[in-house]
């Protein structure tokens, strides 16, 4: 891999996988709520229907028939006989094919990519730079299916959205009522929203920016593994670990033409 990125040599490693697994995958990001669900318990871990429903703002009679198609073979949930057994409600994980194909890649292992793609491209010129971000699509075997499958992750971020939006709504109504936290050791939720557009010419600069974030994302990871370590060594339960999500958004606000 690091010749490759050397080179500027682009090469997609072949898909070996059973025309059934494919086929089902392809499914999922035909269908929002489906694709949703899988993400939700990705982040979130192991989830009842109740939890899911109240998530995604869905009722629980939608949540509970794709979650029937989810769990049939090829699986991609399967319950969770050990947090079903020590709470209450029926809890569902997602199976290693799932997580094999919509885990996100880890966040140290896409900062050590980018970090060697810009020292790759640092001596090479703008046409070298500009036909490697070119192959990076035309010789990708996803091309066709990228747009789909980005749509359903921005939908999913979405709904995020909104029960962030929705929460802090309830919460200001409820602290202007005169209401108290029930658990002042984390009294209320909150909602960073932030925005910046910057101009460039040449993929080498984005190349750059996206070195940039992935580094952010490095320091995050490495913060997540300091609070973690800070729970554990507190006994901080499952259910007390609160989820806070954050996720990043960019793109060319340009439309380019092709012949």
């Amino acid at each position: 891999m690091e010749k490759k990125i050397k080179d500027l040599d682009v090469k997609y490693k072949d898909k070996k996988e059973d025309k059934e697994i494919l086929e089902r995958i392809a499914g999922v990001y035909k269908i929002e709520t489906r694709h949703a669900i899988i993400m939700a318990i990705n982040a979130f871990g192991s989830s009842n229907i109740k939890k899911l429903a109240k998530i995604l703002n869905k009722n629980e009679a939608t949540i509970y028939y794709h979650i029937k198609e989810l769990t049939k073979k090829p699986e991609l949930l399967r319950l969770d006989e050990e947090v079903t057994h020590s709470r209450k409600g029926i809890f569902y994980r997602l199976t290693d094919l799932a997580l094999e194909h919509f885990s996100e890649p880890p966040i140290e292992k896409m900062e050590e990519v980018f970090t060697k793609l810009y020292e790759a491209i640092s001596d090479k010129t703008d046409e070298e730079i500009t036909k490697f971000y070119f192959d990076l699509m035309a010789k990708n075997p996803d091309i066709g299916d990228t747009a789909q499958k980005d749509r359903k992750r921005l939908a999913y971020n979405h709904i995020l959205e909104n029960f962030m939006i929705n929460n802090l709504d309830r919460i200001e109504k409820a602290v202007k009522s005169g209401a108290k936290p029930k658990d002042m050791e984390y009294p209320i939720g909150s909602i960073s929203i932030s925005m910046i557009d910057l101009k460039i010419s040449k993929p080498r600069q984005l190349f750059e920016i996206l070195k940039t974030i992935a580094e952010m994302y490095g320091k995050l990871y490495r913060l997540q593994e300091k609070f973690t370590k800070e729970m554990n060594a507190q006994n901080v339960s499952e259910e007390k670990r609160i989820v806070v999500h954050y996720h990043t958004v960019g793109g060319e606000l340009k439309e380019f033409e092709l012949e």
